[in-house]
């Protein structure tokens, strides 16, 4: 297998993502990504040069740049890059989705408890504006995938909903879901399948040919080294002409409206790539992006094989020292149950205190997300190729330093 240029961990930090404070205990890529310093530095150039002479880049140059890049995605996800555009984000990809088809009075969207919380809001947003219905599937981690594939293929056979929305990989608890399962199971009952896989390219093979989701959407700017926010949104060809910009824009045609059979296939590129004056350079450096990843790396199995030894790593290592456990489903990130028995009113009053707890956190340089769920406070751990072990040993115990100092300070609750 490729090996990367030098070895992965602190050494590699020290070369490739300079852009990270020295004294900072980085364990939370998950949440915003880092981008390596090589592939910063071409983003700030392009910016700069595509400043050179705006309305000749606007206007001549935009469209090959977004198109060259689709095809490099395109490669990566096994898709053809006419059912690709891209957007800000995972959220604005779901929101592009939802708010743009046909939706009518009474259609239901499922979505499991552990939703996350801005594509919660957005059914729920609906609910409200539209009279679409929300129908919640109830998990509780600890879990088996068997146990999550049961309860959906319950709650598709008695509901009959228009959508399924679901994860690649949970946010918070930061576990990998069935995703492969739903959607053949979304074929099985008729339901268009809405796969929100904010953690996803960059993260865990991904194979759209293969997969055949309705719709997926993924951070580029998470797992997959670009810069924030960029992420790629996948349309089966038969919803192009229901999918609209977010915004609507200059290049909205109508759902019916009838096309050439070539301007019918660039449908959703000749609507996505100009929706309004907007920097390109996060577009346009995913190419460099992959170059690193593939010749200073080694290519997408040694980063994944490398970030999920060490996420198992950093379970076995923090639960065994914690004296707890940590959820089965691990890809690149591992959520660990944090010990409260000393402190029960953390839990009870988390959302009270959590500010606190993380303010705290980031005096300390060792940010660490945690949640409450079924009862359990967990702290959510990710892993990357610049980080070694003792940076979660270390961050593991800040967490619980802060939570010791936040819960004997009783004016607080």
């Amino acid at each position: 297998m490729p090996q990367p240029l030098i070895p992965f961990g602190k050494q590699f930090r020290e070369k490739y993502f300079t852009n990270i404070e020295k004294d900072v205990y980085p364990v939370n890529h998950g949440s915003y990504g880092v981008t390596p310093t090589p592939v910063h530095e071409k983003y700030i150039e392009l910016i700069t040069q595509n400043a050179g002479y705006t309305d000749k880049f606007m206007k001549y140059t935009t469209r090959d740049i977004y198109i060259n890049s689709l095809k490099e995605v395109g490669k990566v996800v096994n898709s053809d890059y006419h059912n690709l555009a891209f957007v800000d984000n995972a959220t604005s990809g779901v929101n592009t989705v939802l708010r743009s088809y046909p939706l009518a009075k009474g259609d239901k969207i499922v979505v499991q408890s552990t939703v996350y919380g801005a594509c919660g809001n957005t059914v729920k947003f609906l609910e409200n504006r539209y009279g679409v219905e929300a129908v919640v599937v109830d998990l509780e981690y600890p879990i088996t995938n068997e146990e999550i594939v049961a309860k959906f293929d319950e709650v598709l056979k008695k509901e009959s909903p228009k959508f399924c929305m679901f994860d690649t990989i949970s946010s918070m608890p930061g576990v990998v879901f069935p995703f492969e399962e739903l959607v053949k199971l979304c074929k099985k009952y008729n339901v268009l399948s809405l796969v929100d896989g904010a953690h996803g390219i960059g993260n865990i093979p991904l194979d759209l040919t293969e997969l055949k989701p309705d719709f997926f959407v993924s951070n580029l700017h998470k797992w997959f080294y670009v810069p924030f926010g960029c992420a790629f949104l996948y349309v089966d060809p038969k919803h192009h002409n229901n999918i609209h910009t977010l915004p609507v824009s200059h290049s909205y045609l109508d759902d019916k409206t009838e096309l050439s059979p070539e301007d019918q296939q660039n449908r959703l590129v000749d609507r996505f790539w100009f929706t309004g004056t907007k920097n390109y350079a996060a577009i346009q450096v995913i190419p460099e992006a992959i170059d690193f990843r593939n010749k200073v790396c080694g290519g997408e199995q040694t980063i994944y094989d490398y970030c999920h030894k060490l996420a198992r790593d950093v379970g076995d290592l923090v639960s065994k020292k914690w004296g707890t456990s940590y959820l089965d489903q691990t890809s690149t990130m591992v959520t660990v149950e944090v010990p409260t028995a000393k402190f029960p009113e953390i839990v009870a009053n988390w959302s009270k205190l959590d500010n606190e707890v993380y303010h705290q956190m980031f005096a300390k340089k060792a940010y660490t997300p945690c949640i409450v769920h079924n009862g359990k406070l967990y702290a959510r751990f990710s892993c990357q190729i610049y980080n070694e072990i003792d940076d979660f040993d270390n961050a593991s115990d800040v967490l619980l330093q802060v939570l010791e100092e936040v819960a004997t300070n009783k004016s607080k609750l």
